[in-house]
């Protein structure tokens, strides 16, 4: 039996807000699931994958029911998706879930899965991560949101998954947490300087993950992250403690008028051996697909930074 949608919930009292929002679209899985989030029902396939694990991090701007209401978008969405195993997806913008049930139907609902994120953020302003999925490639073990109460470092409190996938490299299973975040552009560079201690945090909610990959729309370039600001010490800049896959000459917009390195990858640079980031790129759909820059920009303003977990 197919498991269904994992909602993931969070404490404390600005997450409060959130809860009340999707409170009735939600009711039912979290008596369903409780306060902890749950595993998949179902194993890895016994047949080990041909390939590499395919992953990306996209920002589908303002995703919901206004954009899954357009056919031709819903075709050319599903056709960027259905290239990766597992899709960290931002700007997800309906409590009410009926645009991921939409989605989950036209990828083919038996193939694809997902967990969500309650809705997050300090203002009315609210957007959910989800963690799509294919279970005949990747389990899902847990989710959680970072538990930003302590300091309210983050407008929208990082995603975290972990998954147990097969490692071509290693020879065997192995299990991943995947740090998903949408920064916000006001604060660009105070919530990077943060995001050791989620790695940190991550570490010891998932003390028997193999390795840890952030990634997300980091909005670290251009009008929000000046060369100056580049230029100091983060995450983006400092090998000798992580491996920054995307680099500032990067564009990952679908606008022909900005060149901006918004979306980004990071991996700690020791400690995970057998986590091997491979085959990062982004994935420009106009060109690919040969849309028109209208049909692309309708699928979102952001290209998917793809990678493979080799």
């Amino acid at each position: 039996m197919m498991a269904e949608p994992n909602f993931s919930t969070i404490s404390g009292k600005k997450r409060l807000e959130g809860i009340l929002m999707s409170f009735t679209a939600v009711f039912f899985h979290l008596l369903l699931l409780g306060s902890v989030q749950q595993a998949d029902s179902f194993v890895l396939n016994s047949t080990q994958p041909s390939a590499p694990l395919r992953v990306a991090l996209f920002n589908i701007r303002s995703f919901g029911k206004t954009k899954m209401s357009r056919p031709e978008t819903v075709k050319n969405l599903v056709r960027i998706m259905k290239r990766y195993d597992v899709v960290f997806v931002m700007e997800t913008r309906d409590a009410g879930m009926t645009s991921l049930t939409q989605l989950r139907t036209a990828l083919g609902y038996t193939q694809w899965n997902y967990t969500a994120s309650i809705p997050i953020g300090r203002s009315t302003y609210k957007e959910q991560y989800v963690y799509w999925y294919r279970p005949a490639a990747v389990k899902l073990l847990q989710a959680s949101v970072y538990d930003d109460d302590a300091w309210d470092n983050f407008e929208r409190e990082p995603y975290m998954a972990q998954f147990q996938y097969w490692s071509h490299s290693a020879r065997s299973e192995i299990k991943v947490t995947l740090v998903g975040i949408h920064i916000k552009p006001a604060v660009v560079v105070e919530e990077l300087e943060h995001l050791p201690k989620v790695i940190s945090s991550a570490k010891k909610v998932f003390p028997d993950s193999d390795g840890i990959v952030v990634m997300g729309d980091f909005n670290a370039d251009c009008r929000y992250m000046n060369d100056v600001e580049r230029s100091e010490p983060s995450l983006l800049n400092t090998p000798t403690k992580y491996i920054s896959y995307v680099g500032d000459a990067a564009d990952t917009t679908v606008s022909h008028n900005t060149d901006c390195a918004y979306d980004r990858l990071v991996v700690p640079s020791q400690g995970q051996p057998e986590v091997k980031v491979a085959n990062v790129k982004v994935f420009d759909f106009e060109k690919a697909l040969g849309l028109s820059f209208e049909a692309a920009h309708d699928v979102s303003d952001h290209y998917p930074v793809e990678f493979t977990l080799e």
